[in-house]
């Protein structure tokens, strides 16, 4: 069964083409939705981290120069749009991510036990549930 957070990003997934994404970001996020529906919990905080720092670059490949907007972004739109809750939340993800992947001794939710299992599992909805308003600033209209 979807999480509560897997199950937002499905029904925003729902509708093709409603999140203009470059082709970088989307296979990630396909990616992503095949982990978290797999129960891959490391991959799930990974995938979502690495997800951020490609939305926000990639928007910065943008053309804005036919833009009628007076403050194109130039880091792309995303980050600098959200509130200071959901940059936190994107900050804590950061920090899981490194933790994964920069091994400095035994850490919480690597061992075999169930609560590290659900330690994961606890991390990996708190990865989707951080970028989910980042991937609503990407919704076309």
């Amino acid at each position: 069964m979807a999480s509560p957070a897997l199950r937002k990003l499905l029904a925003l997934l729902a509708i093709p083409g409603k999140l203009e994404l470059g082709p970088h970001s989307t296979a990630l996020l396909d990616e992503l939705v095949l982990a978290a529906r797999a129960g891959h919990h490391l991959s799930v905080i990974i995938l979502a981290a690495a997800l951020v720092d490609i939305i926000a670059h990639e928007g910065a490949e943008l053309d804005f120069s036919d833009s009628s907007f007076d403050d194109a972004p130039d880091q792309g739109y995303g980050v600098s749009m959200l509130r200071a809750g959901e940059r936190r939340a994107l900050d804590r993800l950061r920090a899981m991510r490194n933790r994964i992947l920069h091994y400095q001794g035994m850490g919480e939710g690597f061992g075999t036990q169930a609560a590290d299992k659900s330690y994961l599992a606890d991390q990996a909805e708190a990865a989707i549930t951080a970028l989910l308003p980042l991937l609503e600033l990407q919704e076309s209209y």
